[in-house]
């Protein structure tokens, strides 16, 4: 039977497909407040001055810390020029939904205040996110978009939008590519208490209906995963609401090719065209405000 001890202890295998990255200008770990306590925040600033401020909640199946994540969000710093922030949010199935969406939205009101006094600009932070960072994510931007504060830009890597697995490509790549469907749904097993409603959209973002305050957005897809479709059904969601959206599939790629820049030439193609991305991104922002 597996565990939560067991997929923790065999993440760490991601590090050895991590190249060492760049020297930052700094790495610092600061507290932002949480609704069950203060949460551990760390800070990637890649050269001195003000940097537009960045959210990236990390992936892992809503059950993995951030360990597999430190020298991916580095080199996502330099490539972007950004700050990258990155909080520890609560893991289940030690703490169930809602606790790690709780703590994201938390920590994105608590961004949007201290911005400048962290070194960055002051204006919205954008927001970001991989896997089930990347369901996060959606469920922030959504959260803050309705409330009248929506994130600069939006940055969603292969995200796990859909907790009733409902895409094609849960059985299209369902075993024989790293990240299998039974896994994917196994984490949501362990995120989800019995009886909560799968197609709430702060569980499933896909299924959110009000898509229009959403601000410009990237999504990064893996051609041979899981949940490659739900990445684009909601690309499609969004520009039938007006959103603007770009979509990326990159070909040959599986779930969780940006922790992978050791080993796959897609990796690091990869963080150089986000990089690029956010950089245009944040300059249309800062313009914009």
């Amino acid at each position: 039977m597996l565990t939560a001890e067991d997929v923790r202890r065999d993440d760490l295998a991601v590090l050895d497909l991590q190249r060492t990255p760049g020297e930052l200008y700094s790495v610092e770990d600061v507290e932002a407040p949480g609704p069950a306590g203060t949460l551990r925040v760390r800070l990637y600033r890649p050269h001195p001055g003000r940097l537009h401020p960045v959210l990236f909640l990390h992936g892992g199946g809503f059950v993995i810390g951030g360990q597999g994540y430190h020298s991916p969000l580095r080199e996502l710093a330099l490539a972007s020029g950004c700050l990258i922030v990155s909080p520890e949010c609560r893991l289940a199935p030690e703490h169930p939904f809602p606790a790690a969406v709780d703590d994201a939205e938390s920590v994105a009101r608590w961004l949007n205040a201290e911005a400048p006094a962290l070194g960055a600009y002051d204006m919205p932070p954008a927001v970001a996110g991989d896997s089930s960072g990347g369901n996060l994510a959606a469920a922030v931007t959504h959260a803050l978009s309705r409330e009248g504060r929506p994130p600069s830009f939006q940055l969603l890597i292969y995200p796990m939008l859909d907790a009733t697995a409902s895409s094609a490509s849960y059985d299209e790549f369902a075993e024989g590519y790293g990240f299998s469907s039974h896994k994917s749904q196994w984490y949501f097993d362990q995120y989800l208490p019995p009886g909560v409603d799968r197609r709430a959209p702060r569980v499933s973002p896909l299924f959110d209906e009000d898509l229009s305050d959403v601000p410009v957005t990237l999504i990064v897809t893996a051609a041979c995963d899981p949940v490659r479709d739900d990445g684009e059904r909601y690309a499609r969601a969004l520009k039938e609401a007006g959103v603007e959206v770009e979509l990326r599939r990159y070909q040959g790629m599986i779930h969780g090719f940006f922790q992978m820049t050791a080993a796959l030439e897609g990796s690091r193609r990869l963080h150089r065209e986000l990089g690029e991305w956010m950089r245009e991104a944040a300059i249309h922002a800062r313009r914009a405000t």
